[in-house]
């Protein structure tokens, strides 16, 4: 399989937190039989984008359950790269960008716990970045959503539904932007909950893509089951 030459930054090295100790590791936890983020480089490597993969991991032990899964994976044209990922996602993000800070082309921003990713959101989220040089893969919000008051948990406003999106990942950029971004917020002691707000703070346009398709983050032990059945679904 041909690459472009593309990066692909998996972020692999969250603490699991919301995961109720039912599942220590969500990253390396088995999804019909393989690894959570199998599922996510298998998309990846199916869009023949990619050059080289570098996957954030928390501790040695995690890396050691990483790396022993991905030499059973046939991923054979890419080049691998593992980074120890910081106190925050934040964090995390910028350790791997700086080991690519001289790449000319686009880095993929992936966050490991997106089992259900396609290549179709890839492809399509990738051809904008190519354009405009920043985007992100977006759902449009489908419930009404409240702001609440910093005091408590009073309504303060109703944004209009239409203009609500929901951030997901991969989100994608000129490795040159992102990497200007975060070593800005990094500077600055700003912290960001996702890399299109980092972005944000250069003042580089970003781009919204629809993704039509489900792409839930596994946060929570019902997630699993609910991860499982789309796959099946697809399958």
């Amino acid at each position: 399989m041909s690459t472009g030459g593309d990066i692909l930054v998996l972020l692999a090295a969250g603490l699991a937190r919301r995961m109720q100790k039912v599942v220590d590791d969500k990253i390396t936890a088995k999804l019909l039989g393989k690894p959570v983020f199998f599922y996510s480089l298998n998309a990846f490597y199916t869009t023949g984008k990619i050059e080289k993969v570098i996957i954030t991991y928390r501790d040695p032990e995690q890396l050691e359950k990483i790396q022993s899964a991905y030499a059973t994976f046939n991923f054979s044209n890419w080049k691998v790269e593992y980074v120890l990922g910081g106190e925050s996602r934040q964090a995390s993000v910028l350790a791997a960008l700086e080991t690519c800070a001289n790449h000319p082309g686009l880095v993929h921003i992936h966050d490991g716990a997106r089992p259900l990713i396609t290549p179709a959101a890839i492809n399509l989220v990738r051809a904008q970045a190519f354009k405009s040089g920043a985007a992100i893969l977006a759902g449009r919000a489908a419930d009404t959503i409240k702001i609440a008051q910093k005091s408590g948990n009073a309504v303060e406003t109703s944004p209009d539904r239409s203009l609500v999106w929901t951030a997901e990942t991969p989100q994608v950029f000129r490795t040159s932007v992102i990497l200007k971004a975060y070593r800005k917020v990094n500077a600055t002691g700003e912290k960001v909950t996702d890399d299109s707000s980092a972005v944000a703070t250069i003042g580089q346009e970003i781009s919204l893509v629809e993704n039509t398709d489900v792409n839930i983050k596994l946060t929570r032990p019902s997630d699993f089951t609910i991860a499982e059945a789309i796959l099946k679904s697809r399958a």
